[in-house]
């Protein structure tokens, strides 16, 4: 059994948890979620689970609960804060260390053979942002926010464990206290999110994918093919994508959790910063929070900021992947993000949202999202195939 919604048995098991919770007692909700997603967890990939409880039990909680104990014993804030870097310091070598092997073999770090444990590691990439938000949830909180139970539940939550979306611990531990009753217009929701997932994802999605693998064959396409080939690109990431956190709602709600949206309409938008705002909204946001703010976000000057925006797409690139593919989708979408930081340019407000300069500004905004689509190709031979045809007329 494989931890996607697109098999048949990690589907049914998930949807029983949601049936038994529902009879289980509410004040062991909790500890039930926490072994139920463990349990499922290991049926579906039993080296992640064994690494992320691992990770979590031996590493993140006794570092929150040193954290806990400067606090509590009024000690400098440099200590205090030393905990935290020294969490998030270990969490990002672990992240690029498992991004290097995911895609290169190193002979001298472990060779083929850990590299095949490490490619079945799933929702690892995800595991990591979600715990670095908790251990800096539980510096700036003023109280404690639950205990080992709370953060396994959160760590290995099913619906979001693989691909998200990066839901924060605060929002996680606030709705397991009091988790959502299984009513009637919850199932009715979470049946909706889940029928039109899986129509996008398995349906639409796939049509566009055999569009695009079809004008790929191409050997010397033209200007009319590769804007076909790109604009299919980027819907077909955005049904897959969409439908995955559709899916991922939809079985969270029946789970008794809200989890939160990661696309709200992003091919209305008509300008970069009000597509990430609308595109993998999770993402955006955690990057926002661990990394814009507190390297001074808007309170710097408007170069601060607009360097500050394009670090963080080019990170966004390298979470992707330590490629070079990566690396350029990453500057592509961060040239277009500073570019618009310095010279001002805004969002158009929702009341002005009409006429021919409003489709101009999407038009152009979604042409420059689709060409980065470029970077997402199979290979370098696809790429320079695309890129001969735009000169093809």
């Amino acid at each position: 059994m494989t931890a996607s919604f697109l098999n048949l048995y990690f589907v049914g098991i998930l949807c029983l948890i949601g049936i038994i919770r529902y009879i289980f007692p509410k004040r062991y909700y909790v500890i039930f979620g926490a072994i139920s997603s463990a349990l499922l967890i290991w049926l579906a990939a039993p080296k992640s689970l064994l690494v992320i409880c691992g990770l979590t039990i031996f590493f993140i909680y006794p570092l929150q609960l040193l954290q806990r104990s400067a606090k509590k014993n009024y000690l400098s804030k440099s200590v205090t804060n030393s905990f935290l870097s020294i969490g998030i310091a270990g969490l990002v070598i672990l992240l690029i260390y498992y991004k290097i092997y995911l895609h290169f073999s190193i002979p001298w770090l472990g060779g083929p053979r850990l590299r095949e444990n490490i490619l079945a590691l799933i929702g690892f990439s995800y595991f990591i942002f979600r715990a670095i938000d908790y251990l800096h949830i539980q510096l700036i909180s003023k109280t404690k926010e639950g205990g080992i139970w709370e953060l396994l539940y959160y760590v290995l939550f099913p619906p979001t464990i693989t691909s998200g979306p990066i839901q924060k611990y605060q929002d996680f531990y606030q709705q397991i206290i009091n988790p959502l009753p299984l009513s009637s217009s919850t199932i009715f929701n979470a049946a909706y999110r889940i029928t039109r997932g899986f129509f996008r994802k398995a349906v639409l999605a796939v049509i566009l994918n055999k569009f695009v693998e079809k004008l790929l064959e191409a050997q010397q396409p033209i200007l009319f093919q590769s804007i076909l080939i790109l604009f299919l690109l980027y819907f077909y990431f955005y049904y897959d994508f969409a439908g995955y956190s559709d899916i991922a709602i939809g079985f969270g709600l029946l789970l008794g959790i809200r989890v939160p949206e990661n696309f709200r309409m992003p091919f209305t938008v008509t300008n970069f910063s009000e597509f990430w705002r609308n595109w993998h909204i999770t993402l955006v946001d955690w990057f926002r929070n661990h990394v814009f703010i507190p390297f001074g976000g808007m309170r710097g000057s408007r170069l601060h900021a607009a360097s500050l925006s394009f670090l963080i797409m080019f990170l966004c690139g390298l979470w992707h992947g330590l490629t070079l593919n990566f690396v350029l989708w990453g500057i592509w979408h961060g040239v277009n993000m500073f570019t618009e930081a310095m010279l001002g340019v805004k969002p158009i407000p929702p009341g002005l949202r009409k006429g021919l300069k409003y489709w101009i500004r999407v038009l152009w905004c979604n042409t420059r999202v689709a060409l980065g689509c470029i970077f997402f190709l199979p290979d370098s031979q696809a790429i320079m195939r695309v890129l001969h045809g735009f000169m093809s007329w």
